[in-house]
């Protein structure tokens, strides 16, 4: 038997993929340039980040590595380095220059190396295009960053006035907005209603598209005879991560899951309650960004034999979706699908098979209005 829904969603992802070196002869030399590191893992770029006065400091974006074999290599290598961005919400319906910068390598017989701390700044293009200027100078000027969008970074090489090799890398940067907890428990107003049968429960958060975001959780216990509030709980001490000198526990890149039994690194017992809390990071030209999400808190009982047994952690997800009163009439005792549990790892949507793990996302977007359900069918 099965359940199927009909929504209203779409998902995009793109990827992009560049080559990484180039071979330039030139007489009895012959130079071999190659990317080494160009770093995608920065999702907020700082506008400091490109100050003249700053390069020094700056987080390393980009390392080429220039080795020349053979007679008469002794050159000077001109590189121009430039940005363009993509970005409709300032307006950019094209990629526009944003800045370039210029630096001289000289090389010779061996291996030589430069890096984006070798620029100096040539000109903030942005800045001199009326087009848009007044949409990106009021972006920046309050956020002191840059926007979304895509953004292709060029290395142009040349020798006496003629190229040699040309690189591109263009990323996503796409920063993530929302950060919302699904289950166990509620926030601590719903407290009475937050209620787990399960000592092992799992733990499910929604966050937006992020490219390369980092989780990481705190579980701790909260006694209302002890704590003033759940936020002091929280922060006291831990039941997990174990180790009290760290403050959250580590999860895999991009996961919206978690469940303790799997690594056995924490029990909780019937009949007292807990809060937790997710952590969301991601790099930026700076230093590590970090969110937090809101603070839930639940209690654990014992099953009676009229519960519904909620150790299928898809059940919730599905009770939100199809409504209180529809899923009680369906899972309760004597209903249709009493016993039920979901198998497998995909579900049917709009006639799509996809897999189950993004119900998800698809409460956190029916939860703010942003999908509806259609239809519900039962086979």
């Amino acid at each position: 038997m099965s359940i199927l829904i009909k929504i209203i969603s779409f998902i995009i992802i793109i990827t992009f993929s560049f080559a990484e070196e180039c071979i330039y002869n030139t007489g009895d030399c012959s130079y071999d340039i190659k990317q080494q590191y160009f770093n995608e893992n920065i999702l907020t770029y700082y506008l400091s980040f490109f100050d003249d006065n700053n390069l020094q400091s700056q987080t390393k974006l980009f390392s080429y590595q220039v080795q020349s074999l053979g007679n008469d290599c002794n050159a000077i290598l001109n590189i121009e380095y430039t940005l363009q961005i993509f970005s409709p919400e300032i307006g950019f319906d094209g990629y526009e220059n944003f800045y370039n910068g210029i630096a001289q390598v000289s090389v010779d017989v061996g291996t030589q190396y430069f890096s984006n701390s070798d620029f100096n700044i040539g000109s903030f293009q942005a800045f001199t295009n009326s087009s848009y200027n007044e949409d990106l100078v009021s972006y920046l000027s309050q956020s002191g960053k840059l926007p979304n969008g895509q953004y292709l970074f060029q290395i142009n090489i040349k020798k006496d006035d003629l190229e040699v090799c040309t690189f591109s890398n263009n990323i996503d940067i796409n920063r993530p907005i929302t950060l919302n907890l699904i289950s166990p428990g509620d926030i601590f107003s719903d407290i009475s209603s937050s209620i787990v049968y399960n000592t092992s429960p799992l733990f499910t958060w929604y966050s937006d598209y992020c490219n390369n975001c980092n989780y990481s959780i705190r579980v701790s216990e909260y006694n209302p005879d002890f704590h003033n509030s759940i936020h002091e709980a929280l922060v006291e001490s831990s039941i997990l991560p174990v180790n009290q000198s760290m403050e959250y526990h580590e999860l895999s890149a991009n996961t919206f899951i978690y469940q303790s039994a799997i690594d056995g690194l924490m029990e909780l017992e019937i009949g007292k309650f807990y809060v937790w809390q997710i952590r969301r990071s991601f790099n930026t030209t700076s230093e590590t960004h970090y969110d937090y999400s809101q603070v839930y808190v639940f209690e654990i009982k014992v099953p009676t034999k009229d519960q519904i047994d909620f150790s299928d952690p898809y059940l919730s997800l599905i009770q939100t979706l199809i409504g209180e009163e529809k899923f009680h009439l369906l899972f309760s005792v004597g209903g249709e699908l009493e016993r039920f549990i979901t198998s497998g790892e995909s579900v049917w949507i709009n006639d799509k098979e996809i897999h189950i793990d993004i119900l998800h996302s698809l409460v956190n977007e029916y939860n703010h209005g942003i999908i509806q359900i259609e239809d519900l069918q039962i086979k």
